[in-house]
């Protein structure tokens, strides 16, 4: 359980934990998406939680989840780009702090910190999470700021998430009635 939604690429002569998913696949497309505040959302819905941390479940959240194309597997060479940036972006940060992810999306997530290097993280993720709404086609969604620091951004952080669970449960409808 976590409070943060957080993936990294891990060696595979490593043995993990039972309560750890790992999803052996063989390029960034896929992180970048699950990374995204496109995915976030949707396994907020869908997990259980314990007060704030998430429980996520590969059942309930992965293998429900739309991706931009149907196969997670697939290469957008885009996300490909972004995401490869980010995680090497934000593994050197973690490196040079001497902090975990924990640490990390703590420092990303609270509007008070005004690290510029973490400023610099916060604007990948939102490059991010528009090159991923690209890869859906909807270019119409506008990213809200990574850390809303006002009332107004958090509305705006608010409507996204709905306008993005909206148009995902859609996705997977007009996919499930394609396969029939």
């Amino acid at each position: 359980m976590s409070k943060h939604l957080v993936f990294a690429f891990q060696p595979t002569e490593q043995v993990f934990s039972h309560t750890l998913y790992v999803y052996p696949l063989p390029a960034s497309t896929s992180f970048t998406v699950l990374q995204s505040r496109i995915h976030e959302p949707w396994a907020r819905l869908l997990s259980s939680s314990m007060k704030n941390d998430l429980r996520y479940a590969a059942s309930d959240c992965f293998e429900t989840f739309p991706f931009p194309k149907p196969d997670p597997r697939s290469v957008v060479p885009a996300l490909e780009t972004i995401g490869e940036k980010l995680h090497e972006v934000r593994a050197t940060f973690m490196v040079e702090t001497d902090q975990g992810l924990t640490q990390t999306y703590n420092l990303l997530k609270d509007p008070d910190c005004q690290d510029p290097a973490i400023q610099h993280l916060r604007k990948l993720h939102e490059a991010m999470d528009r090159a991923v709404l690209d890869a859906y086609g909807w270019t119409d969604l506008e990213v809200p700021p990574f850390c809303p620091a006002t009332p107004t951004e958090q509305k705006a952080l608010e409507t996204f998430q709905d306008q993005v669970i909206d148009r995902l449960f859609v996705l997977n409808a007009e996919r499930a009635g394609g396969a029939t």
